[in-house]
């Protein structure tokens, strides 16, 4: 489900910004030369979040041991070998931006006999 998380405008090419969905926190980055590309803020080595991750236009730097992300795909780019930054569909669209985040799952309740 597409979530409208900010305006297209609030972004500029070469920036990151943190947003929450459904309590959540992601990023969303415009790597320079490229599309902007909607991340969930957690460092995929460990889970750290990556609210505090700092953003140069090229690379997303994990603030708890400096492992660099390549805001273009998410790959590590250094420190040692990961998992990606784990990466979600973003479009924009009349003038906001929004991503496509899974839905919560409802638990069922089980009747016991």
């Amino acid at each position: 489900m597409f979530h409208r998380v900010m305006e297209a405008s609030a972004l500029t090419e070469g920036a990151m910004e943190v947003v929450a969905i459904e309590r959540k926190r992601w990023l969303i980055v415009w790597p320079t030369g490229d599309e902007p590309r909607a991340y969930r803020a957690l460092c995929p080595h460990n889970e750290s979040s990556l609210v505090e991750a700092s953003f140069d236009g090229r690379n997303i730097v994990c603030p708890h041991h400096a492992w660099r992300f390549e805001g273009t795909s998410g790959a590590c780019v250094s420190g040692q070998r990961c998992d990606p930054v784990r990466a979600f569909p973003l479009k924009i669209e009349d003038g906001g931006i929004f991503v496509d985040v899974p839905e919560k799952k409802k638990r069922e309740a089980v009747a016991s006999v």
